[in-house]
């Protein structure tokens, strides 16, 4: 089968990328056109400007559909983690005798249980925490029971519902751009299931994704997420200490915070950083002093997101799986993981996309999507070949 190539819209919270990508060869991918534009971004509130936001998707849009000779009819949208709302649910569907399980069983499984939550909303993707059958087997993969005979099907089911005023916004500004169809993506989701193996997410794996003017912390088991929270926190809120604590403009303090790192103890009086493009010079660890106190502030949100959803089983839910974190704010953090793993007091790890050159957490969110999007692809046509066409 030739792989398709497929359209890709990334939001982040300081800027939107357009893309163009299909699957290579050993798991990589090979992209025909890009464009990132920065726009005034979002918060777990909303975006502080949609304007601004219509105007860099279209920007990138348009830059990318004027260099590619092709024609793009669908678009994959990463939908940020405060845009979306995830709800949980067990449920079960009883037969009357045992028979062997298919896609329509579990689909029947999956559209039952979205009924009996009556949620309004758009609800955008489902997955599972894992599937188990009347003796109780469990199972992380639908297709690892398909032909398996039972006459019980159980499920600990996500439903994940997009933000409606994110939404209007995405159709109206993309239906404009003439795309014919759009297919929303939970980011997170899409982070988690490509990043984390198989096997970590056999038991409760986690996911810090830090980013420039928000983060979001969440909590997956096999191929959903049991809970999610953004905060309005990120690499902005350091750059914002940076210039209040030294009274420095926001070029310098990106200048500081390119070339600082949090690791390791504390740094002798009397070294200094100076500025490569200004006479400035500051102690170094008072620096770090203001990065990490910056920071201090994302640890303690996350730390009492965990306190309230875990009260008493913090210790017991970290026994086997460290903090994954990824993104951008990760990437222009040095020491950052270090600190966040003492003040939480549990381990920590960097994650990224296994490629050459994308292999940086800056990219984790747009390689998750095109893995996301390809893997969409390539079922739906084999779905196409062995239903011919037939809705199934």
């Amino acid at each position: 089968m030739k792989n398709e190539t497929v359209a890709i819209l990334d939001i982040r919270s300081g800027e939107v990328s357009f893309f163009l990508g299909a699957k290579g060869v050993n798991n990589t991918f090979v992209f025909s056109a890009g464009q990132t534009e920065s726009y005034e971004g979002y918060c777990v509130e909303g975006f502080f400007d949609e304007g601004s936001f219509r105007n860099a998707v279209a920007n990138a849009v348009t830059t990318v559909k004027q260099n590619y000779k092709g024609t793009i009819g669908k678009v994959y949208v990463g939908v940020p983690s405060p845009f979306i709302r995830v709800a949980t649910k067990g449920h079960t569907l009883a037969f009357p005798s045992k028979r062997k399980i298919s896609a329509q069983d579990v689909d029947a499984l999956f559209e039952t249980g979205l009924t009996e939550l009556a949620l309004n909303g758009h609800c955008i993707r489902r997955s599972a925490m894992y599937l188990t059958l009347g003796d109780n087997r469990k199972f992380f993969k639908a297709e690892s029971l398909y032909g398996v005979a039972t006459d019980v099907l159980k499920g600990a089911l996500c439903y994940y519902f997009v933000e409606d005023r994110f939404y209007r916004s995405i159709e109206a500004v993309l239906k404009e751009l003439k795309f014919d169809e759009i297919c929303y993506v939970p980011s997170t989701l899409a982070q988690s299931v490509y990043l984390l193996p198989d096997k970590k997410r056999e038991g409760y794996a986690f996911l810090l994704d830090i980013g420039f003017l928000t983060s979001s912390i969440s909590v997956v088991y096999g191929d959903g997420i049991v809970h999610e929270e953004s905060f309005n926190c990120g690499v902005a809120t350091v750059l914002i200490s940076l210039m209040q604590t030294f009274d420095v403009d926001y070029g310098m303090a990106q200048e500081i915070l390119a070339t600082s790192n949090i690791s390791g103890g504390n740094v002798p009086k009397g070294v200094y950083w100076s500025s490569e493009t200004e006479e400035k010079q500051l102690e170094v660890q008072e620096i770090n002093d203001c990065i990490k106190f910056s920071l201090d502030e994302l640890c303690e949100r996350v730390d009492k997101f965990f306190a309230v959803r875990y009260l008493g089983k913090v210790d017991t839910i970290f026994t086997v799986n460290p903090i994954s974190i990824t993104g951008e704010g990760i990437s222009r953090m040095k020491g950052a993981a270090e600190h966040i793993s003492k003040r939480l007091n549990h381990l920590t790890e960097i994650v990224a996309p296994d490629l050459p050159y994308y292999d940086k957490p800056t990219f984790s969110s747009r390689i998750a999507l095109l893995n996301d999007a390809t893997n969409d692809v390539k079922n739906r046509s084999w779905k196409t070949r062995l239903f011919g066409g037939r809705k199934k």
